[in-house]
C-alpha cells in the first residue's frame, strides 16, 4: 500500500470513525472545543497507526494508553470495544478504495488487522502488568498490615478480658444505682465490641485453614436466611431463591463460607432499610457454582466501590470493617473469587465464584 493509499484511509477513516463515535456521545453537541479535541486526537492516532514508523518509541505511546486506561480505572472491555469499532469502520474504507483492485484490498487489510492487533496488545500488555505491579505491592503492603494487626491484636486480647471479667463482678455482685449500671452495660458493649475487633483482626491476619468436605451450598443458604427470618419479617423485604440444577452439592469448608455469607446478607438487609428485594440465586458453571446476593437497596457509589474490599475501609458507622476483606480472603482460600458490582439508588450485587471441587 502506498504512502497515498494509508493517507486517504487515515483521513477517511478518522471523519468516519468520529461521527460514529460521536452518536454516542450526544453531550458533545454542547461542547463543540471538546469535540474538535477528539477529533483531532483521533486523526493523529489514525496518522501514527500508518505512519510506518514501528520502533520503540511508537510501542512506548501504545503502552502509555494501557498505563493511562488502568490509572483512570478504564476496563479493557472499553479500548477492545474501540479497537473493535476502528475495525469496522476502516476495512469497508479499504476495500471500497481497493475495489477495482482485489488483491490489494486483502494484502491492505491484512496489513491493517496486524497494526490494530499490534497496537491493542501492546496497550493490553500494559495494562495488565501496571494492574499486577500494583496488585503484588497491595499483597505485601497487607501482609505487612496483617503481621501488625495479630502482634496488636495478642497485646491486647488478655488485658481486655482482664478488663471484661472485672466489670461482670462489678456489675453482678456489687449494689450499683441504676444510672452507674448503665455505664457499666456500656462498657461491657464497649469491650465486645473491642473483642470483635481483635476476633477479625486475627482472623485476617492469620493464613485461611480450609476443612473441605461436601456441603450442601443451597441447604447453607437457606439456614442462614432462616436467621435473619424475623429482620426480614420485620422490615418488609422480599428474598427470592433461584437455585440452579447442580449447583447444591460442593467441596468447601462450611464454618468459614458461613460467616461470609451472614455479613453479605447483613449487609444487603442494612441497605434496605426502607424494605426491597432480596434474590440470592445459584448456577452451575464449568466446574464451578456462581453464587449471587443482588439487593434493591441504596447502593455504592462508584468512589466507593473501588475501596470496599481495602482494610478498615466502611461507609457505615459500627463494625470492625474488616468483613468484605476477611470474606475475599476465604472465598480465595477456596480458589474462588469474588466481585461487586453496584449502581447508586438501584441496589447492589455481590458474585461469588466457587470451585465445585475445592481441593481441583
Amino acid at each position: 500500500m502506498k504512502p497515498s493509499d494509508v493517507f486517504w484511509i487515515r483521513d477517511s477513516g478518522s471523519v468516519k470513525f468520529l461521527c460514529a463515535l460521536s452518536a454516542g456521545f450526544a453531550c458533545w453537541g454542547s461542547f463543540p472545543s471538546a469535540s474538535a479535541l477528539r477529533r483531532a486526537s483521533q486523526a493523529e492516532y489514525l496518522r501514527s497507526l500508518v505512519s510506518g514508523s514501528y520502533g520503540e518509541a511508537y510501542a512506548e505511546s501504545r503502552r502509555r494508553i494501557g498505563w493511562t486506561h488502568e490509572r483512570i480505572g478504564l476496563d479493557p472491555q472499553w479500548h477492545l470495544g474501540t479497537y473493535g469499532l476502528y475495525m469496522e469502520l476502516l476495512l469497508p474504507l479499504v476495500h471500497e478504495y481497493f475495489r477495482a483492485e482485489p488483491a490489494k484490498a486483502i494484502r491492505a487489510s491484512i496489513a491493517l488487522s496486524k497494526l490494530v492487533i499490534l497496537d491493542m496488545q501492546l496497550a493490553l500488555d500494559a495494562y495488565h502488568e501496571t494492574r499486577h505491579r500494583k496488585e503484588v505491592q497491595k499483597a505485601e503492603q497487607l501482609a505487612a498490615v496483617g503481621e501488625l494487626a495479630a502482634s496488636i491484636a495478642h497485646e491486647v486480647r488478655n488485658p481486655f478480658a482482664g478488663m471484661k471479667g472485672a466489670l461482670q463482678v462489678l456489675h453482678a455482685e456489687l449494689a450499683i444505682k441504676p444510672a452507674n449500671r448503665e455505664i457499666v452495660d456500656e462498657l461491657l458493649a464497649q469491650i465486645g465490641r473491642l473483642e470483635n475487633l481483635v476476633r477479625d483482626l486475627l482472623t485476617f491476619a492469620r493464613p485461611t485453614a480450609l476443612s473441605v468436605q461436601p456441603c450442601d451450598l443451597n441447604e447453607l443458604l437457606d439456614r442462614l436466611l432462616r436467621v435473619y427470618k424475623e429482620e426480614i419479617d420485620a422490615s418488609g423485604i422480599t428474598v427470592q431463591r433461584i437455585y440452579g440444577p447442580g449447583t447444591g452439592s460442593i467441596e468447601a469448608d462450611p464454618e468459614q463460607l458461613e460467616p461470609v455469607f451472614l455479613n453479605l446478607l447483613h449487609n444487603a438487609f442494612q441497605a434496605m432499610d426502607d424494605g426491597g428485594t432480596l434474590t440470592v440465586a445459584t448456577q452451575a458453571d464449568s466446574g464451578a457454582v456462581r453464587l449471587s446476593f443482588c439487593d434493591t437497596g441504596k447502593g455504592i457509589a462508584a468512589a466507593d466501590l473501588q475501596r470496599v474490599f481495602q482494610p478498615f475501609f466502611t461507609t457505615k458507622h459500627r463494625g470492625s470493617r474488616l468483613g468484605l476483606p476477611i470474606g475475599r480472603k476465604i472465598v480465595q482460600a477456596h480458589g474462588g473469587m469474588i466481585e461487586i458490582a453496584s449502581e447508586p439508588g438501584r441496589g447492589t450485587t455481590v458474585t461469588l465464584t466457587l470451585p465445585a471441587n475445592a481441593g481441583a
